[in-house]
C-alpha cells in the first residue's frame, strides 16, 4: 500500500516535471522508485547448509548467518512506523518487506536481528529445528574402530 501511495505522488510529481521541460529529471526520479520497487517487493528467506541466508527481491541487499550464531528465536508484532526496508532498531536490525509480525533472533553475541514475514511461528519453527539438528551432528561421536 505504501509503494502504491508513493508511486503515485512520484508519478504526480514527474508529470509535473515533465510540464516543466526536465523530462531527464522525471526519468531519473521514476527510475529510482522503480529501482527500489525492484529492491524491496519481496525479502526471500532461506535455511540451508547451516546457514540463513536472506535477500530483498533482484538480489541486491542480501545478507547470510550462520546458525550456529543464532541464540534464540520467537515471533513479534513490530510497531505499524517500522514500515519496510532495513533500517537500525534497539540493539540490532530490522529487515522486512511490510510492517508487523516478524521473527526476533537474538545472536550469540548479544545483537538483535528481525526479519519481517507474514508466517513468524512458521519461521522461527524452522529455524530452532535446524539449529537442533546442527547441535545434534556436533555432539555425535562416531567410535574408533
Amino acid at each position: 500500500m505504501v509503494f502504491l501511495i508513493t508511486g503515485i505522488l512520484i508519478a504526480v510529481v514527474a508529470m509535473q516535471v515533465i510540464a516543466e521541460g526536465r523530462l531527464l529529471s522525471a526519468i531519473f526520479m521514476l527510475g529510482l522508485y522503480l529501482l527500489g520497487l525492484l529492491m524491496f517487493t519481496s525479502l526471500t528467506i532461506e535455511i540451508a547448509e547451516e546457514r540463513l541466508r536472506f535477500w530483498f527481491g533482484i538480489g541486491m541487499v542480501r545478507k547470510t548467518i550462520a546458525l550456529s550464531e543464532i541464540q534464540s528465536t520467537r515471533a513479534i508484532k513490530n510497531p505499524w512506523y517500522y514500515f519496510w526496508g532495513v533500517k537500525s532498531i534497539p540493539g540490532g536490525w530490522f529487515y522486512a518487506v511490510a510492517p508487523g509480525a516478524a521473527v526476533e533472533m537474538t545472536l550469540k553475541d548479544g545483537r538483535i536481528l528481525q526479519l519481517g514475514t507474514n508466517q513468524p511461528d512458521n519461521l522461527s519453527q524452522a529455524i530452532e529445528t535446524a539449529r537442533r539438528q546442527i547441535e545434534v551432528e556436533d555432539t555425535f561421536v562416531v567410535p574408533a574402530t
